[in-house]
């Protein structure tokens, strides 16, 4: 097992455990922010945060956490066999972050400052775990770079 490789605590041949928290994390803030687009609250002890009705956005919040979160528990119970379920979470939550932005944009609601702040806090962490994820180079058992993505880096 490669020093780096025991770093982010999965096996070499798989994607490290690392990624699937940061998706299960991302999927956690959609989680929230959808409940709070239902109107809910979260009481902090010193403020309470206030959502307001936009099922507009709870719905496809909820939506891409929950295939956020699927990627994440493929990620994390499955390490060896999750590069493609976690390139497709990421990829699907660039795309549905990027419609959320435009959304958010083209809504004339007031005050939409945070909205948008946490869209690009959110599509910065996705689009890095996507560009990470794509740049990793799978390894066989043994360590080694497949002999079909050797051909295909040439």
């Amino acid at each position: 097992m490669a020093d780096n490789d025991r770093h982010y605590g999965a096996p070499h041949d798989g994607v490290p455990r690392l990624f699937g928290l940061a998706l299960l994390a991302a999927a956690a803030t959609l989680g929230i922010a959808s409940y709070l687009h239902r109107g809910g609250h979260i009481t902090l002890g010193f403020t309470v945060i206030r959502g307001e009705r936009f099922t507009g956005a709870s719905v496809p919040e909820a939506v891409i956490g929950a295939i956020l979160a699927a990627g994440a528990v493929v990620v994390l119970a499955a390490p060896g066999r999750a590069r493609r379920a976690a390139l497709c979470a990421a990829g699907f939550g660039v795309f549905g972050v990027l419609a959320g932005v435009g959304f958010v944009a083209a809504s004339g609601r007031p005050g939409i400052a945070v909205d948008l702040a946490y869209h690009a806090i959110l599509l910065a962490a996705l689009t890095a775990t996507l560009v990470l994820l794509a740049l990793r180079r799978p390894r066989t058992g043994s360590g080694r770079v497949p002999e079909r993505q050797r051909a295909r880096s040439r």
